[in-house]
C-alpha cells in the first residue's frame, strides 16, 4: 500500500495511523494535527531525528509503531478524545 507522500494534512484535522496487513492490521489515534505539515515532511522529520532506544540498541532503523509516539511527542498532534463501541463479530450483531 502506498500513500501520497504530497498531501497536506491541514491543522484541526483528525488524523488515525494505520500499520501492518492482514491479521496484525491495526489503528492508531485519532489525533488531531497541530500544524499543517505534508506527509512528506512529517516523514522525513521522523527519519532524520529517529536513534534506537538505549535499551533496544538491536534496533536498526525506525519502526511504524514509534511514528505515532514520536508525531505527539515533537508537538505535531494531539490525542483526541474519543469512546469504542465493539457492536459485534463474525456477522453478529451483539452491541
Amino acid at each position: 500500500m502506498t500513500s501520497d507522500l504530497s498531501q497536506t494534512l491541514k491543522a484541526g484535522t483528525l488524523l488515525i495511523i494505520e500499520t501492518g496487513e492482514y491479521s496484525d492490521k491495526q489503528w492508531s489515534g485519532p489525533v488531531r494535527m497541530l500544524g499543517d505539515y505534508t506527509k512528506k515532511e512529517l516523514a522525513e522529520l521522523f527519519l532524520r531525528e529517529w536513534a534506537p532506544e538505549p535499551e533496544k540498541d538491536w534496533q536498526t532503523h525506525a519502526r511504524p509503531e514509534n511514528f505515532l509516539p514520536w508525531l505527539v511527542k515533537s508537538g505535531k498532534v494531539e490525542f483526541v478524545p474519543a469512546e469504542n463501541w465493539h457492536v459485534g463479530c463474525y456477522g453478529d450483531f451483539e452491541p
